[in-house]
């Protein structure tokens, strides 16, 4: 029996030629789709809005806060205003009806006047502004005692109540004065400093005697 042998020669070209036809023909199957429980919805957006705005009563609360101490010093105010303004129409009356002298009229007027306006100080707040409210009572004064001083209205229960011979000119002289020392009492001392009621003190006394 004889062996018959082969020899199988490839040339470098040729070689060349299968590897490159066996590496074309390899394709890259797309990686498997996931699951289905991996499609997984988004989660809703949240507004900015709602990560932002704070509850409603803190603001209210707030604006409660900020507003309070100035419709207190209103309200003294206007309390205040008219209890000064009763104070001189009560001895006015007292003085039409001749049940007192023009001259103590005049002389309480001026004494309890300045104390009762001291006294109400403290039913104002502790803002800064209310120094300022406070001054507007003896501002009001100020402002008539003008106006009747110069004749433009004619009050004659001011005029009696508060001068001496009930000439309006005596308006713009020691009253005005007076109504001024309160209003500096009250913006520069206030209730800082005793200064401004022991000056409104010896006033409302000096002048109660003069």
């Amino acid at each position: 029996m004889a062996l018959s042998s082969c020899t199988l020669t490839l040339s470098p070209s040729s070689l060349r030629c299968h590897v490159h036809k066996y590496t074309t023909t390899i394709h890259l199957s797309p990686p498997p789709s996931p699951p289905p429980h991996w499609n997984l919805p988004n989660p809703p957006a949240l507004p900015f809005r709602r990560l932002v705005s704070f509850p409603p009563y803190i603001a209210r609360s707030s604006l409660i806060s900020a507003t309070a101490p100035l419709l207190q010093d209103a309200g003294a105010t206007a309390t205040v205003l008219a209890g000064a303004y009763s104070l001189v129409r009560t001895f006015d009356t007292l003085t039409q009806r001749n049940l007192i002298q023009q001259s103590l009229s005049r002389k309480l007027v001026h004494i309890l006047s300045g104390l009762l306006f001291a006294a109400c100080w403290p039913i104002f707040s502790t803002s800064t502004q209310a120094r300022y409210l406070a001054s507007v009572v003896p501002l009001v004064n100020c402002l008539r005692l003008i106006v009747n001083g110069f004749s433009l209205v004619t009050d004659e229960g001011l005029i009696k109540s508060v001068t001496r011979e009930g000439n309006p000119q005596e308006l713009l002289r020691g009253p005005l004065y007076y109504v001024l020392i309160l209003i500096l009492c009250a913006l520069v001392f206030w209730r800082e400093s005793p200064t401004g009621v022991i000056s409104l003190a010896m006033m409302c006394g000096g002048d109660g005697k003069a």
